[in-house]
């Protein structure tokens, strides 16, 4: 069987997580959306185009902010994402199942406002999503993005991870790493660079930051299969002999960190950015 490609792993994930997206966490995608809607303050009349917008945290606040006739448009590669985000569309919303991955078919200056709910770090390119952007942000526009901060795992987080990659040799699944980029993006001086590189000036940046400690392993392993696609890939396609082995495994290594057993945590940075006044 052909292995996936990065845009077909994601569709998978995200697919499977529809149902559960807006409560994984405590609910923290939803105060992470609302964090980045606070942030790009949408004014009245303005054009919108929010990329990757899942079940439409950001787009629903901000096409109410916006109001008619908008357009704000959401775009995502799941559907099943968009089946949601649909449910509690206002009249000036429209949802597209579309990749962010390649040329987007709307013209050049279309929007007043782009937004990337932590969304950019899904894509092949975030570069080059960002110049494509910037191809389609009025001068004078605005952009706006949440980008985890990779680089602040607990030591229970990077054990798990290590844990996942042993299982993969023995359990093999092949799927897609995404590119070097995304381990520093989340860092401020990487997102302003790169904001900057695409075209965009006057970068703001604030962060957010979460954690708590999970109760037992299965808690814990259900927490972490929804941090992208590759652990929600190797964990649930684990049948439940392996699934009681794998949590075993955890209780045993999180043993050996005390305080530190069962504890994640999670920060964001939030990136409000303006497009540069000439166009080229």
């Amino acid at each position: 069987m052909r292995a996936p490609g990065l845009v077909e792993a994601n569709v998978l994930f995200f697919d499977s997580v529809a149902a559960t997206y807006e409560d994984w966490a405590g609910g923290l995608h939803r105060r992470v959306a609302q964090r980045l809607v606070d942030l790009v303050s949408a004014r009245a009349g303005e054009r919108v185009l929010d990329v990757g917008c899942g079940t439409g945290l950001v787009t629903h606040p901000i096409a109410d902010a916006v109001g008619e006739p908008g357009p704000v448009i959401g775009i995502d590669v799941s559907e099943a994402m968009l089946v949601r985000a649909r449910q509690g569309a206002r009249a000036n919303t429209s949802f597209v199942l579309q990749s962010a991955d390649h040329h987007m078919p709307f013209r050049d200056r279309s929007f007043d406002l782009v937004t990337f709910g932590d969304s950019l770090a899904y894509l092949a390119s975030p570069s080059r999503a960002l110049r494509e952007a910037a191809r389609l942000t009025r001068p004078g526009g605005r952009i706006g993005l949440a980008l985890r901060i990779r680089s602040l795992a607990t030591a229970a987080q990077q054990e798990f991870f290590h844990i996942l990659e042993e299982l993969n040799e023995s359990h093999p699944l092949v799927i897609p790493r995404p590119g070097p980029e995304l381990v520093d993006m989340g860092e401020k001086p990487v997102i302003a660079h790169m904001l900057n590189e695409a075209g965009f000036e006057q970068v703001q940046t604030t962060t957010m930051a979460t954690g708590e400690r999970m109760a037992s392993a299965r808690t814990w392993v259900d927490l972490m299969s929804g941090l992208g696609p590759r652990p929600h890939a190797l964990v649930t396609t684990l049948g439940p002999q392996m699934r009681r082995q794998l949590e075993a495994w955890v209780e045993r290594e999180m043993g050996k960190l005390g305080e530190d057993a069962f504890h994640y945590h999670e920060a964001f940075t939030f990136a409000l950015a303006r497009r540069s006044d000439d166009p080229n």
